[in-house]
């Protein structure tokens, strides 16, 4: 299945799934840590080598048009595609070029972290 960005089909990118632990941690008086486990999260990291203008437009249009999104992916853990709410982090990108009148971007980065 393709990836999808609040409903919407958008180029696929090499995609990482990455997971992370929100803790509430602290120290006892006898310096014993404690931890609780808040919530695993998903870290989803997309990347295009090459990627033409009007794609790359059209994904930072949706990341743009508001806060939260519904994207889904192919996702290790479930061994399917499956749906999280997601925050834009960071985006990157290398200058690119033009090829007959079409401008092309190179390593472009996006992250995407579950809410």
């Amino acid at each position: 299945m393709p990836m999808l960005i609040d409903g919407i089909q958008i180029k696929t990118p090499q995609l990482k799934v990455g997971t992370f632990l929100i803790t509430k941690s602290e120290r006892t008086a006898d310096g014993t840590m404690t931890m609780d486990i808040i919530a695993e999260k998903r870290r989803l990291d997309l990347t295009w080598p090459i990627i033409r203008d009007t794609d790359l437009q059209q994904i930072l249009s949706l990341l743009k048009s508001k806060t939260f999104h519904e994207v889904t992916y192919p996702d290790p853990d479930y061994g399917e595609d499956h749906t999280i709410t997601v925050y834009r982090g960071d985006v990157t990108t290398e200058t690119g070029h033009k090829v007959e009148g079409t401008r092309y971007w190179r390593d472009v980065s996006i992250a995407l972290i579950e809410q």
